[in-house]
């Protein structure tokens, strides 16, 4: 962090930041591949929720599930339930598997813990605190966990960005936020005014 100026927080994103994601969605389908139209539904729903505010979690995965059933046989419920148990749970047992934290990420963790800096999860999925435990990460090193569906929407929302920062008693111009794409990470750190750290996916 030796370019960044006055850090007193740092926001981490989680999936592609705190562990390298490249080739879990093709391990995500090998897995399901018994309900492949429920994972495409999935994916054209986070891509109709972005850019969408709810006042409430509730409200957002309302709009989710609704979406992910529009035009099928399942219903929302049924979008809902799959989500849940099958979906998340899934993709917690493979992080656990086949993925391991990120080296840099890793190193960058350790030095907030010797300034002693405080520390948040960002995440645009949830089960935030049982892919840390899949990572091997205790969760109980951060200040805060959340996931941006809490906050009633996804990134780079700033409504959610600035929700965080209240949630933290964070100031954004010492904030910093650590994320592996642009165009959610570094938009949500601009859209709030705060520093913004890309760890790009090694090639």
């Amino acid at each position: 962090m030796r370019e960044e100026r006055n850090v007193k927080t740092v926001v981490f994103d989680l999936d592609g930041t705190l562990y390298d994601k490249r080739g879990l969605a093709g391990r995500m389908v090998r897995r399901l591949w018994w309900c492949l139209p429920l994972l495409a539904a999935e994916r054209l729903a986070r891509r109709n929720a972005h850019y969408v505010q709810f006042a409430s979690e509730e409200e957002f995965f309302a709009f989710f599930f609704a979406s992910m059933a529009r035009g099928h046989w399942w219903t929302a419920s049924i979008a809902e339930k799959w989500y849940h148990l099958v979906y998340m749970p899934a993709m917690v047992r493979l992080i656990s598997k086949t993925c391991k934290p990120r080296p840099e990420a890793l190193r960058l963790l350790d030095e907030c813990s010797q300034k002693g800096l405080q520390t948040a999860v960002y995440s645009d999925y949830g089960c935030v605190v049982q892919k840390l435990e899949a990572l091997g990460i205790d969760p109980k090193q951060f200040d805060l966990l959340v996931s941006a569906p809490e906050l009633g929407a996804l990134k780079p929302s700033e409504h959610c960005a600035r929700q965080v920062l209240e949630m933290l008693g964070a100031e954004a111009r010492t904030t910093l936020f650590v994320g592996d794409r642009d165009d959610k990470d570094g938009a949500s750190a601009r859209a709030v005014g705060a520093q913004f750290l890309l760890l790009a996916p090694e090639n």
